[in-house]
């Protein structure tokens, strides 16, 4: 893990460096658990490479796999969805990230807050892409809607 800062950007080499990066966010609800999110398309080899469009201001998030062109909307998106421009990074202008969440579980069953963030894959600056306040959901239902 290598988390560093360029230029006053917050940098990794890896989704380890995004899910670290997720769980030490200042100010905000505490992160319990992080996952980085794959297409599923794919079996055991499943690729972490995205494209990803969303609006923190409308907390929404959709991720199109690079390998297999799959669009998953990430937990209620799609009944929101608003089209968002394609994200892209303010450093490189690359389009192409690893994308992970981060889970606030203050009961260890129940999902509260879930934080998105993403590495673009050719700098390496982690960025916030989006965050949902949710209904006290089950862990299992959360994580089959990222």
């Amino acid at each position: 893990m290598v988390l560093k800062k360029v230029a006053g950007a917050r940098v990794g080499e890896d989704a380890e460096d995004l899910r670290s990066w997720l769980a030490s966010l200042d100010g905000a609800p505490e992160v319990h658990e992080t996952v980085v999110l794959a297409c599923a398309q794919h079996g055991d080899e499943r690729p972490t490479w995205a494209y990803v469009e969303g609006t923190a201001a409308e907390g929404i998030a959709r991720r199109r796999c690079l390998a297999c062109a799959t669009a998953v909307h990430l937990l209620d998106s799609a009944s929101r969805w608003t089209h968002p421009p394609m994200r892209s990074c303010i450093g490189c202008g690359t389009s192409i990230v690893e994308v992970a969440a981060g889970l606030s579980i203050p009961d260890g069953e129940h999902v509260e807050w879930v934080v998105v963030g993403v590495r673009c894959v050719e700098c390496g600056r982690l960025a916030g892409l989006t965050d949902m306040v949710v209904d006290s959901l089950p862990l299992a239902e959360v994580l089959s809607a990222l």
